[in-house]
């Protein structure tokens, strides 16, 4: 009974500590112990990984590139986590993807292409020129986002477009009570919040029950930053 009861004190400990850890510091942990895994629901097991990388590959890819010119030579892939995409988003605009991300041990993950370039993001910054990307990918990132943070974000993914550059992205949208790194947050909410691109919902998906949206739009006017 002491070992059981010794157990629960130091589960609730963990829980209470990790709880309350910074985003970065969570993220960093989240990616110690699930690894590659770290950056789906954790309601899918390990050995469904690829899996879910291929349906949402399938259910999502046909949007993209019904939105696609022909004339992209670059994507970004923001929160590019292991790099489950990068590869291919370079592959469906036969030019170069670069997938950036806060978290260094995601990045040591992700797979290396001739096509594919990954950098770290180092306090928030995106480590491109202004106006040099034609396509944005945010797959599933900016729900882990919040407050100042996600300012910074947005700022930096709308310096980094260009003027009708393509901005594509895929979000929880559920209706779920926040955890404390996570948010759920309204198609709407998603839909303002990039001044200047008038983001339309076109589709959405279920992953365990829980509804994913895709919504994109393309810049078309001269904003300063978000205060």
């Amino acid at each position: 009974m002491l070992n059981l009861f010794v157990k629960s004190i130091k589960k609730r400990l963990l829980d209470f500590i990790i709880r309350n850890l910074s985003p970065n510091l969570y993220w960093n942990w989240r990616a110690f112990k699930y690894g590659k895994r770290a950056v789906v629901n954790l309601g899918h097991p390990e050995h469904e990984l690829e899996m879910i990388t291929h349906q949402q590959k399938a259910e999502i890819f046909p949007y993209l590139t019904q939105l696609l010119t022909g004339n992209e030579k670059r994507i970004l892939d923001f929160g590019c986590g292991p790099g489950r995409f990068t590869i291919d988003l370079a592959s469906l605009i036969a030019g170069t993807a670069i997938g950036v991300d806060p978290i260094g041990s995601f990045l040591t993950k992700a797979p290396k292409h001739t096509n594919v370039e990954y950098y770290q993001i180092i306090n928030h910054r995106i480590p491109l020129s202004n106006s040099s990307v034609d396509v944005v990918w945010v797959c599933l990132v900016l729900g882990g986002i919040q407050g100042e943070n996600l300012t910074f974000a947005v700022n930096e993914i709308l310096r980094v477009l260009k003027q009708n550059g393509l901005l594509f992205v895929v979000e929880n949208t559920s209706e779920k009570n926040n955890s404390e790194h996570w948010y759920f947050r309204s198609i709407s909410d998603y839909q303002h919040m990039f001044p200047g691109i008038s983001l339309v919902h076109i589709h959405d998906y279920y992953d365990l029950a829980e509804r994913i949206s895709i919504i994109a739009g393309r810049k078309n006017v001269q904003i300063g930053k978000i205060t």
